[in-house]
């Protein structure tokens, strides 16, 4: 099993992905110097006080609703 996230940081959820998948590769796009030993593979390495912005975290996070309460 492949298992694939875009960061790792401090490597707490690779440790948790790691005890419900034992034999899963772990791999990630970035990794900090925390993460870097509970990941199989890894592309970049940064700084641990590195921020990386994602495009899917750049978005509003609340959105108006589009109708108000409904009573019907």
């Amino acid at each position: 099993m492949l298992v694939v996230d875009d960061l790792t940081d401090t490597g707490k959820t690779a440790r948790v992905v790691r005890e419900m998948l034992p034999n899963a590769h772990f791999a990630t796009v970035y990794a900090k110097p925390a993460g870097v030993p509970t990941v199989d593979t890894f592309v970049t390495e940064v700084s641990q006080d590195t921020w990386i912005y994602f495009p899917w975290d750049m978005g509003l996070a609340y959105v108006e609703p589009i109708a108000k309460d409904h009573k019907g």
